[in-house]
């Protein structure tokens, strides 16, 4: 019996090193992208905002401002336009149903309690051109270029007035970012018929809305090419730095910040949107779509990515459902599914497991042989 054993023993090391054996295969979870619908197919995208997945709120540069219904993602269509020029960004009040939008002439506020109909209530006119603002409450942070860092109190929507401004002393104020008592501002000097010039980060103390001051110049490591951050969580700021890739931020102490991980991959990141607060949907802006995992936020790990042919400059995750804003594709719908891959497994771990499983049948055929002896 025990030469028997051995026998079979020697087979099963000799097939497995020099035959073919069968393949066994594990299996390996990914992400896949499958696009299910657009929004103004053609038209250059500025900036958008999503109520759910019923309504898409467009800032279109040749037109101004357009509202969608995208309940049937394969069949979105218009309800209401404004025109406008030198449109830019856009905030939603979902309370009071009201949208912004910067344009030459301001701030425009509109109310889309109708949106079929919308209403423009009042245009807050800081005789420049504003290009970003951020919605905190009834106050509305507008980076208004030359007239800087603006704090906008809209409590009344028709009646909107100034609380504070600050203007920096070098550049321009463009990108804005607010996260508690700090507003985070991006400087950088205008050129004319071309993308200003980027100058460096800075963090603004506003726990008084009226009396903002100056706190840092932010290091944001290899360079500074404008921008600001797009998200947080806790004390991790998220700052896409355009062609310098993303960089994470330890906010920990807001007078000493600084990058504790990067994400680099020779793209131009326009945009960024956290979900589950470790899971990074990126705009790439030649590229696509790309999500990292952040968990090590020392080490991003990008699990996958989608590419189409046109720039990306937003991204909106709704649900299942994911929303690129492009210049010149319109906003293309994605959905995202699990797929299943069968993987091979590492010849190694193939054969440990059998010999593994060889030495514990000849373990208990030797104790049950001994047994055996001892009863005899």
């Amino acid at each position: 019996m025990q030469k028997k054993n051995i026998t079979l023993f020697i087979f099963i090391i000799f097939y497995s090193f020099f035959m073919n054996p069968i393949p066994i295969k594990g299996i390996e979870y990914t992400s896949a992208f499958t696009e299910i619908g657009s929004i103004a197919p053609g038209i250059e995208i500025i900036n958008a905002k999503y109520i759910e997945n019923d309504l898409a709120f467009l800032v279109e540069i040749n037109r101004g401002l357009a509202i969608y219904d995208i309940t049937n993602p394969k069949n979105c269509f218009e309800l209401d336009t404004s025109s406008l020029s030198f449109v830019h960004d856009i905030e939603l009040d979902l309370e009071r149903e009201l949208v912004y939008v910067t344009a030459s002439t301001g701030v425009n506020i509109f109310n889309y309690s109708n949106p079929n109909q919308i209403e423009l209530l009042s245009v807050y006119l800081n005789y420049t051109t504003s290009t970003f603002i951020q919605l905190k409450g009834e106050l509305l942070f507008v980076g208004a270029e030359d007239r800087g860092l603006q704090i906008v109190n809209v409590t009344d929507p028709n009646n909107p007035i100034m609380v504070d401004e600050w203007v920096d002393g070098i550049g321009d104020v463009g990108p804005v970012y607010v996260l508690d008592g700090f507003a985070f501002v991006g400087t950088r000097i205008p050129n004319f018929n071309a993308p200003p010039t980027p100058i460096d980060l800075k963090l603004l103390d506003i726990s008084d809305p009226s009396n903002i001051t100056l706190l840092s110049t932010i290091d944001t490591g290899a360079g500074y090419n404008g921008g600001a951050p797009k998200a947080h969580y806790q004390d991790l700021v998220y700052f896409n730095d355009h062609s310098n890739g993303l960089k994470i931020l330890n906010f920990s102490d807001p007078l000493n910040i600084t990058v504790i991980g990067t994400y680099f991959d020779g793209g131009s990141i326009n945009d960024v949107k956290l979900i589950d607060n470790e899971i990074a949907f990126l705009a790439d802006d030649g590229e696509g779509l790309k999500i990292l995992n952040c968990s090590d936020p020392q080490n991003p790990v990008r699990i996958v990515s989608y590419h189409h042919q046109w720039r990306t400059v937003r991204v909106a995750v709704k649900d299942d459902n994911v929303y690129l804003a492009t210049l010149g594709g319109g906003v293309r719908i994605l959905t995202t599914g699990i797929i299943t891959n069968a993987i091979p497994i590492h010849p190694l771990l193939i054969y440990c497991s059998m010999i593994i499983a060889c030495v514990s049948i000849f373990y208990k055929i030797n104790r049950n042989k001994k047994l055996n002896i001892r009863n005899v």
